[in-house]
């Protein structure tokens, strides 16, 4: 790989703006993990495979580590930390909601499993590195 000096401007800008997207979902990914809105959170959930999907890509296309670059590495570092708090986080929601839901509840268990299995997914792209 060549040297980020090497990339051109709007690369590196339209990266970064896209990884500050992402970013954001991850905050609001986190609030709504926060208030236990499993609308919300499967809504987050599609949205951020799709960003990711197009962080990826606006990787690729720099032709160049982003790590190398301070304020890239810095902000790669807070979205996976962010995703692994979420990842937690929404793990713990998933045990409290079906420690609390009883027979009646039906449609709030199947759109518990949804989710869980929509996050299961999210994880495996979590293995996706952006380094």
């Amino acid at each position: 790989m060549s040297d980020l000096r090497d990339t051109p401007a709007a690369d590196f800008d339209h990266f970064l703006e896209l990884l500050e997207v992402h970013e954001n979902l991850l905050h609001a990914e986190t609030q709504a993990i926060a208030a236990k809105e499993l609308d919300t959170i499967e809504s987050i959930l599609q949205k951020k495979d799709e960003s990711l999907e197009i962080v990826l890509t606006a990787r690729d296309n720099l032709g160049v580590d982003p790590r190398t670059n301070q304020q890239l590495d810095s902000l790669i570092d807070r979205v996976i930390e962010l995703q692994k708090r979420n990842a937690d986080s929404f793990q713990k929601l998933v045990k409290q909601q079906s420690s609390k839901a009883s027979p009646k509840d039906e449609s709030k268990n199947l759109l518990s499993n949804r989710l869980k299995q929509a996050y299961s997914g999210n994880k495996r792209n979590s293995g996706i590195r952006l380094d």
